[in-house]
Parts: C-alpha cells; structure tokens; sequence
C-alpha cells in the first residue's frame, strides 16, 4: 500500500507566495509548497515556531524545503549569535528579536534558510518581528521583487535592526533619567538596582546587535555567489547606516552610564570620609581626658578626702577644657 503524503496542519506552518502581478496570497494548501518553488518567477516566504513544532513536523519541513537534518539542528540550538553560513544549498542567517522582561532584554532566536527565490524562517517566539516585516510587504514596489529573496532579507534585518534602535533609544532615556536623580537627589540602594539593571540591558543589547554589524559584512560580501543584486546594495547599506548608528548609541550610553557610576561611587566615598571624620573626632575627644586619667592615676574614691580635693578637681579641669577645645575646633573644621 502506498503510504500517504504528509499533510501539514495550517498551526504548524504558515505561508505566503507573492506572485508576479498578483502580490502575496496565503497559502492554506501546504502540500504544494514544492510546486511553488518550482516556479522560479513565485517569491516564497515560509515560517514555523519550533516550540509549536513535533519532531515529526520538524523532519517534514525539513523534507519538503530539501534541508539537512544537521543544519536543522544547528538552527534549533538557542542563543547563537548573529551569523550568516552556508548550509549545503542554502545559506542559514540567525538573528534576535529583544523583548524586555522582568527588566532583562531576553531574545527570541529567529533562523532563515534562504535560496533563491524563497526564505523559511524558524524561530523561537520572534512573531512581533515577523508581523512586523510582513507588515512591510505591502508597501513594496514591483523592482522591490526583483531581488527575490534578498527582498525579504532587507525586510527583515530592517525590522531587526530598528527594533534594536528603538530599544536603543529607550536606554538611552532611562540612563539620562538615572543621571538627573544622581545629580539633584540623594539616591539610596533602589537607585543602585536600577543601574545595574541597565548595565544589564545594555549587555545584552550590545551582545546581539554589535554582531549583527558582520551578518551584513557577510550579506554584502559573501564568500560565494553574491547574495545580493547591485540595484539593491544601497538598501542593505542604509541598514548599515542605521545599524552604525545603534552601535554609536550603544557606547555612549555606556559611557553615561560609567559616569554616573562613579558619580555615585564618589558619592559614597566622600559619605565614608564624613563618618571617618567624625569618628576620628569624637575617638580625639575621648582620648584626652583618658590620657589625663592614665597619667594622674585616679587611685581615690569618687569623692577623695579633703588633701586630695585640688587635684582632682584640677584634673577634671583639665579633662573638660581639653574635650571641649577639641570639640569646638572639630566643629569649626566641619567634622562633627
């Protein structure tokens, strides 16, 4: 008996096919993906989320997109970084979308297999970014199409990389935000969280859009067959005018951040250098009647008999001008 072909359930993955004159359609019929890719003229744009996904499902996209079980793999791994390889006859980019949670940036892996005239995107969670982009279709011109697949990698490394932007410019409030209450108030241990929570963003941020600087070195100037037309070069480029930008953002936002925390470094060494002093005062305070103490030695009751009464009031005399002298001229001085 002939085994039945796999058909894909419209949850596992969606579609959509940009004909020439007639613009994007959904595809519902997932079983003639083949025969959409058949057709050199057919623009194919296909996504999946692997946490949605069996490995039955998996092995199946795989099958249908003619993809090795390895590159699959190497796409499923997390937290890589932003790259661009070859994958047999495919070429496999990993990007980020950066979502902010519970005050961390956390990223959603998103891995296209790209080939001529088609692109399957595979991710973990990165939808925002993928509406986003599709979002973007509709503007595109009939010459936009031309480029075929490197089209829908403009579209997404755009979205990508504004996003990153956009995030950039959020830090960069927060941190100037930080810098006007370390300047005009007193700020305590809530204030130290908040910048170390920004340092924290500002990691990760740095950790996946400064690599992304040579995902489009890579998309611009591959070791094999170009990727991207010539009438197109000048949309990657402002990518990497826009990227460069970010990165610009990036470092000074680190050096503000850096500044405002040796400001507030300074502060809490200039607050230790107050207790010192007073401590340090009030230790000179005490140490002179002590000192009168040890010397006179003290061997009497509290109230001497009467050939000792001199001495003992001269002796507190002394104690009581002392620490008083001492304490006026520390007041003077600022240190109590």
């Amino acid at each position: 008996m002939a085994q039945e072909p796999y058909r894909y359930p419209l949850a596992m993955l969606k579609a959509h096919c940009h004909y020439p004159g007639r613009g994007w359609t959904v595809i519902e019929d997932l079983d003639k993906i083949s025969d959409l890719r058949a057709d050199k003229d057919n623009l194919l744009w296909a996504e999946a989320d692997f946490r949605r996904l069996t490995r039955d499902e998996i092995d199946a996209i795989a099958e249908e997109f003619e993809l090795d079980a390895f590159d699959v793999e190497d796409a499923q791994t997390i937290n890589r970084r932003p790259k661009l390889d070859v994958a047999g006859a495919h070429l496999l980019l990993v990007c980020h979308q950066l979502d902010e949670e519970h005050g961390q940036l956390e990223p959603s892996q998103l891995s296209c297999f790209v080939g001529d005239d088609y692109v399957l995107a595979l991710h973990h969670g990165a939808e925002r970014t993928l509406a986003e982009m599709r979002g973007h279709w509709p503007k595109a011109g009939a010459a936009d199409y031309k480029g075929g697949a490197a089209f829908l990698l403009y579209t997404l490394l755009d979205v990508v990389v504004d996003d990153y932007g956009a995030t950039a410019d959020r830090l960069e409030e927060e941190v100037e935000r930080l810098e006007e209450s370390a300047l005009s108030v007193r700020v305590g241990p809530a204030f130290d969280r908040q910048l170390y929570g920004l340092k924290q963003k500002l990691s990760r941020l740095r950790r996946y859009a400064l690599p992304t600087n040579r995902l489009l070195d890579a998309v611009m100037k591959p070791e094999g067959p170009a990727i991207v037309p010539s009438e197109h070069a000048h949309l990657f480029r402002d990518i990497g005018d826009h990227l460069g930008r970010v990165t610009d953002q990036i470092h000074n936002i680190d050096d503000l951040a850096n500044a405002v925390l040796e400001l507030r470094r300074s502060e809490q060494t200039a607050g230790l250098s107050e207790v010192n002093k007073k401590l340090t005062a009030w230790a000179a305070i005490i140490a002179v009647p002590t000192l009168v103490s040890g010397v006179y030695g003290m061997n009497f009751r509290l109230v001497p008999r009467d050939g000792q009464l001199f001495g003992f009031w001269f002796a507190l005399g002394v104690m009581a001008v002392a620490a008083a002298t001492l304490y006026v001229t520390f007041k003077r001085k600022k240190w109590l």
